[in-house]
């Protein structure tokens, strides 16, 4: 709501420019008179000068006939300089207004950057202003609006590989148990309830996907204890292609807001890139601990000979990133000669007492 001051300074503001017109034409219009009676009078006094010096015989109908000659010439002379004083006073106006419609015909194709100069105070900078300030909006929303599509299509390839880790655990299992043969009851059970896991995890990515990357936060009084439940997940993927050499013992008691969706994928993204990428004739060391006040996730491993951390680096490693931002951590990469190493601080959070 605008108070009467508000209303009061907003009706003198509309009218800055109308005053600064009729300013000019006073101005241009005194000047001008000024001007005409000027003239007029000196070339009455020329005039009778003249005709006294040259002794001049003209009657006093004549001279009133020069007189009126006279009148008239300083009188259209006056008309001249007043429209040419007035033209060329506000000529700074209408060429600002020239300036006005530049800066509108800008905003209509999209150049943002281009702003108008502000000159005066009246009605036009106002509009002016007006225009630049709706420029730089228009183009914060549009900066806006591509980072949100940049946002979108990132989390769309972050979840679409998230989603492909487990299936290709499913496809893996399923191969492996169509290959083996006199499987046990207890081994059958086993390798189902496993698939039956990341069908249900691949559901949850997807209504992720779908919700736009939703979270889903809960409170673990025992965080260790949920550490070690997604370890165990981890390692009964990985037991079977690899030697695994895990160390929870320096883990300590914390608890915090966790979302365990989000902690599945950075286990997931940290086996699948063991599996593309690991030497499986050398261990794969897994370890927690605490440092800097952070719960730490420390994964290191021998890479194969023919083959160098590509994707991992550009597509799961990002996901693993993106998820401990969020969580207020960091992700740290070292690779050096054959090995590779990342050291994920998850969360600073708040120790068991």
């Amino acid at each position: 709501m605008w108070s009467n001051e508000d209303v009061i300074e907003k009706t003198k503001s509309s009218q800055r420019l109308s005053k600064e017109i009729l300013g000019l034409f006073g101005a241009s219009f005194l000047i001008s008179t000024i001007c005409f009676w000027v003239l007029n009078e000196v070339a009455n006094v020329l005039v009778l000068k003249y005709v006294k010096e040259e002794l001049l015989m003209i009657s006093e109908y004549q001279l009133y006939d020069i007189q009126y000659g006279i009148l008239g010439i300083s009188f259209v002379s006056g008309i001249v300089l007043f429209i040419i004083l007035f033209l060329s006073l506000v000529g700074e106006r209408l060429a600002y207004i020239r300036e006005v419609v530049k800066g509108i015909d800008a905003l209509g194709r999209h150049e943002w950057n281009y702003e108008i100069p502000l000159r005066g105070k009246n009605e036009l900078t106002e509009l002016a202003k007006r225009v630049n300030e709706l420029s730089k909006e228009e183009e914060a929303f549009q900066a806006k609006e591509r980072q949100l599509q940049e946002d979108k299509m990132s989390l769309i390839r972050s979840l679409s590989h998230d989603i492909r880790t487990p299936l290709t655990s499913m496809m893996s299992y399923s191969e492996f148990m169509r290959q083996k043969e006199n499987l046990t009851t207890e081994e059958v059970k086993a390798y189902m309830e496993l698939v039956e896991q990341k069908s249900q995890q691949i559901k949850v990515l997807t209504d992720r996907l779908l919700d736009g990357g939703s979270r889903h936060l809960a409170f673990f009084e025992d965080g260790r204890l949920l550490m070690e439940q997604l370890v165990d997940a981890w390692s009964a993927e990985l037991e079977d292609e690899f030697l695994l050499e895990i160390s929870l013992e320096a883990c300590p008691a914390f608890s915090g807001e966790f979302d365990v969706e989000e902690l599945r994928r950075i286990f997931d993204n940290l086996a699948s890139n063991i599996r593309k990428y690991a030497d499986a004739t050398l261990p794969v060391q897994l370890q927690m601990m605490e440092k800097d006040g952070y719960v730490c996730i420390i994964q290191s491993n021998r890479c194969k000979r023919l083959n160098r951390l590509v994707e991992s680096t550009r597509i799961g490693i990002d996901s693993i990133r993106k998820i401990v931002t969020q969580y207020g951590g960091a992700v740290r990469i070292s690779q050096m000669e054959d090995t590779f190493s990342i050291e994920i601080k998850l969360a600073k959070i708040k120790k068991n007492l």
